[in-house]
């Protein structure tokens, strides 16, 4: 099975909790599309970097299987953030911005399936529509909306939006965090917020809060908690989350199963205390977390 991921690829200066830095490629389409190579996909990228992205990070994503065709390198800049990262919290600021992707690349992608993951503002609406159209064989969009949160502040700083109007139809699942969630839904929150966005459409509500994460699907609601893990580093792990969610869905057909290996993936990615691209887990960590998962889940079923 092949993936199309929509989204900018970045270029991240991560500074960390005890003060040190580290460069690092990042965005969706590098913690995504290596999460969907670990569980066998074939990935398709629907992305921007410009003339400054590093030839060592072009080899890096072909050694993944990552590849950018020439018309996916623009004159603009590739798009930089600066990451204060304190375990679960991050500050962020935008330092350039590529080019926006267009309706008509997306149109012409053959893939199965398709994660739109926003960074910033590079998926507009037409973009977004057009993946809807394009939907791939196996019929399944995922969009994490978190780009579409975000606006520039002062210097350069990212600041979240309070309400975000967006067309959720034609969306088979989303992945959101409790802003997120209240930003879709005039401020609901909890159970209450994932039936607000099941009720416009949407089949898949995977939703995170602190170290608990969750999933409505039909009427039943799942739930499982990650033990605290000190990391120095979580950029990516809703990545990492979303992909391992509609890869595992899309090989089982299992929603239980998939929402244990996104659980899986994550502690998994976060174990390994590592930096950037490197957290990302080998499967067999990713397999046995799941597993493991599968047997502590909550459940709840609604009336």
């Amino acid at each position: 099975m092949r993936i199309g991921i929509a989204s900018h690829i970045v270029l991240d200066t991560i500074k960390r909790a005890d003060g040190s830095v580290a460069e690092s490629a990042g965005g969706p389409p590098c913690y995504c599309g290596m999460t969907a190579r670990k569980f066998g996909f074939g990935v398709s990228l629907a992305t921007r970097v410009g003339r400054d992205f590093p030839q060592e990070m072009h080899r890096m994503l072909r050694d993944n299987d990552l590849i950018l065709s020439d018309r996916q390198v623009s004159g603009a800049p590739t798009t930089r953030f600066r990451i204060a990262s304190e375990g679960d919290s991050r500050q962020l600021v935008l330092s350039s911005k590529c080019d926006q992707l267009s309706a008509d690349e997306i149109k012409d992608m053959k893939v199965d399936c398709w994660l739109a993951s926003p960074v910033i503002d590079e998926v507009p609406e037409n973009a977004l529509a057009a993946i809807k159209q394009n939907r791939g064989k196996k019929d399944f969009v995922m969009l994490d909306p978190q780009g579409y949160m975000r606006t520039i502040g002062t210097g350069g700083q990212v600041v979240l939006k309070d309400q975000l109007e967006l067309d959720l139809s034609g969306i088979t699942a989303v992945k959101v965090d409790s802003q997120e969630m209240a930003a879709l839904t005039v401020g609901l929150r909890g159970l209450e917020g994932m039936l607000a966005l099941q009720s416009k459409g949407v089949e898949f509500v995977v939703s995170t809060e602190y170290r608990i994460i969750h999933l409505l699907y039909e009427k039943m609601h799942y739930w499982i908690k990650i033990h605290d893990i000190d990391t120095p580093d979580s950029t990516g792990a809703g990545d990492i989350l979303s992909a391992a969610f509609c890869c595992a869905y899309l090989k089982e057909k299992d929603p239980l199963w998939a929402i244990c290996f996104g659980a899986g993936a994550v502690r998994a990615a976060l174990e390994t205390k590592e930096v950037g691209l490197a957290k990302i887990p080998q499967m067999s960590k990713i397999e046995q977390s799941a597993s493991y998962f599968y047997n502590t889940v909550g459940f709840q079923k609604l009336s």
